[in-house]
């Protein structure tokens, strides 16, 4: 004859052929045919009939018969054996089935019951039974409130209260909330993304909307409104430059940060003068307006609209705009003929900007053989010919100390929109540029020249800044020291010449004053001293609020660039190749993944097909042709 047990495995009853036993453990065939060891202790009673199955089924039938209620009255009120309870219940000395339905009850009603051992348990207070079942109540009404909420978007139907949450339940959901458990739920059965589950129910009116949503929620909190600013600090005391200034921008740019100046010295030295716009003279490290340049880190920068760093009094009071006088930190640098340099001074001072050029409307005209032919009549041309030609030898010095030419034959693309920025049926242009072009080289090469200067300046003064460096190989880095730039070919490089459009400029203006202002003295007024962490903190914050910024710009660029391609037609495209399956539109500026494409060497110029797209991830799919 067969001997069983019955145990307790801790989550569950369990019943088995016993092989063997010793004193303190069983040697036994688990219901599924394995042979397992269990202890003694675990073991609720050994029985030889009824088999196991029929112990288990009959058991469970008769547990559901019991009132678990009554069953609870019957207990008493301290720790108790489960074959006591039941024989109480029962009124005689229960049978294995018996036995067997009351431990199943008590296991499966643990808001009445809490487990004390093997067999062993204790009743719980009416006072703790009353609070469980509130619980379950509730838990049954949060439950039926989730699934309504799921059925409700199954169905098509965007409930109000996930419409209220939408970015909060894309960007950081609480996993344990049931509004996003009811969203969840919603998109394994439909199975969607949550983004593309709430487009497909009107959430937003487009992809668009939403990419600008979800950055707004996640980086601007408490929205895009300036708070209220501290008063501008009073400036005095600058001289007025007599210099003839021209600031250079795309045609949509409000905030000018820089400006060119040009003046012949009587010994045939050229002086070129850098002016850049001054809020450092006016704004207070640690004010309002501070803080709020601090936080926003940089212009966020979208097809035909931007969100400003600074708010509009700063960008009106400081910016160079034609025809006012504003105040400048301004560079002075000197060229003997041969377009070397001689000399160089920083100043603060006012400055009456001539006119704001655009670069659309001078590409046409600029071009190397008019600037090189100077019997070439072009605008402006006694200041943009001596700009060019020191520009030229700038950049190829630059060459010469990076060990490798620059590859500026990519192109550069302005994107503007004809309508509502927010429709995504607006109309989008794009105008391309050469990154090599004759404005962007003169434009560039003094912006690198002022940004190298003025970090060998705080370095010869010990006055903190923050550096961008590159070893060879590697990737830039910024920090607090001020160690060569091998991609760009100087012996030190600084962030100084965007101090509207930028925090990390701003930064460095107020040191570089300090110096214009104190000299040997700098380090003791600079604002930022050498041993303190303020730099490395600023430095930290702003790689990650740049690093949001730049993806944000890529992402709406790249959507964009897939509205162009539609409102045009295009289908077909050239490409060329980065790496791999990687290539780059040559048409737009969006990377894609051909795959199957035969191998190729990088810069390959290939066509392609578009073969889908998908605007939601701003991705095409491509099939190569040739």
């Amino acid at each position: 004859m067969n001997m069983y047990v019955f145990y307790d495995e801790g989550n569950a009853f369990k019943t088995g052929s016993v092989i063997s036993e010793t004193d303190n453990t069983l040697q036994v065939i688990s219901e599924h045919g394995k042979h397992i060891k269990i202890k003694q202790s675990n073991c609720l009673f050994k029985f030889d009939s009824p088999d196991p199955l029929t112990l288990m089924k009959e058991a469970v039938i008769l547990s559901k018969e019991i009132d678990t209620n009554f069953l609870w009255e019957c207990s008493p009120n301290n720790n108790f054996n489960a074959i006591d309870l039941a024989t109480e219940y029962f009124g005689h000395n229960p049978t294995n089935i018996e036995y067997v339905s009351v431990l199943i009850l008590l296991h499966n009603s643990p808001i009445y019951f809490y487990k004390k051992g093997t067999g062993k348990y204790i009743s719980a207070t009416q006072s703790a039974i009353s609070s469980a079942l509130i619980n379950i109540e509730k838990k049954k009404l949060i439950e039926q409130e989730q699934e309504y909420l799921k059925n409700q978007m199954t169905n098509g139907i965007l409930p109000k209260i996930i419409c209220e949450n939408a970015e909060l339940l894309i960007t950081n959901p609480d996993k344990k909330s049931i509004y996003w458990k009811a969203l969840n739920a919603a998109c394994i059965e439909l199975q969607k993304s949550p983004e593309q589950l709430l487009l497909s129910l009107k959430t937003w009116p487009s992809p668009l909307t939403l990419f600008k949503k979800r950055f707004i929620y996640v980086n601007f909190p408490n929205g895009l409104d300036f708070p209220e600013f501290d008063d501008i600090r009073v400036i005095k005391n600058l001289d007025l430059s007599d210099n003839e200034i021209y600031s250079i921008d795309d045609k949509n740019t409000t905030e000018i940060d820089d400006g060119l100046s040009v003046k012949e010295l009587e010994n045939g030295e050229i002086e070129v003068g850098i002016h850049i716009a001054a809020p450092g003279l006016g704004i207070n490290p640690g004010s309002t307006y501070d803080r709020n340049a601090r936080f926003r880190a940089s212009t966020v920068y979208m097809p035909s609209e931007k969100i400003q760093m600074q708010p509009d009094e700063i960008i009106k009071k400081f910016s160079l705009a034609k025809g006012k006088e504003v105040p400048a930190l301004s560079l002075y640098v000197v060229f003997d003929r041969n377009c070397i340099i001689t000399k160089s001074r920083s100043c603060t001072e006012l400055v009456k900007v001539k006119e704001n050029l655009r670069i659309n409307h001078l590409e046409e005209e600029y071009t190397e053989s008019n600037l090189d032919n100077p019997e070439k009549d072009i605008i402006y041309s006694h200041w943009i010919r001596p700009l060019w030609k020191i520009a030229k030898k700038l950049n190829s010095a630059r060459q010469i100390n990076r060990g490798f030419p620059d590859n500026n034959s990519y192109t550069d693309f302005s994107f503007y929109l004809e309508g509502d920025t927010n429709d995504p049926n607006s109309i989008v242009h794009i105008e391309k540029r050469r990154r090599n072009s004759p404005i962007n080289l003169v434009v560039s090469e003094f912006m690198i020249l002022a940004n190298n200067l003025w970090g060998g300046l705080l370095k010869k003064y010990n006055v903190p800044g923050i550096y961008r460096s590159q070893q060879p190989m590697s990737r830039v880095k910024i920090g607090t020291i001020p160690l060569p730039h091998s991609g760009i070919g100087v012996p030190q490089y600084i962030w100084s010449t965007s101090p509207l459009r930028r925090y990390i400029d701003l930064v460095n203006q107020w040191q570089l004053i300090s110096i214009v202002e104190n000299e040997i003295a700098a380090p003791l007024f600079s604002p930022f001293r050498s041993r303190g962490n303020d730099l490395l903190s600023i430095i930290q914050e702003f790689e990650i609020r740049y690093s949001a910024i730049s993806n944000f710009q890529n992402e709406i660029e790249n959507y964009w660039s897939i509205k162009w391609l539609i409102q045009n037609g295009i289908k077909r495209t050239n490409a060329h190749v980065i790496k791999d399956n990687l290539v780059k539109l040559s048409e737009v500026p969006i990377f894609a993944d051909i795959m199957g494409m035969p191998k190729n060497l990088k810069g390959t110029i290939i066509e392609v097909e578009i073969t889908d797209i998908d605007e939601l991830n701003c991705k095409l799919i491509c099939k190569y042709i040739k």
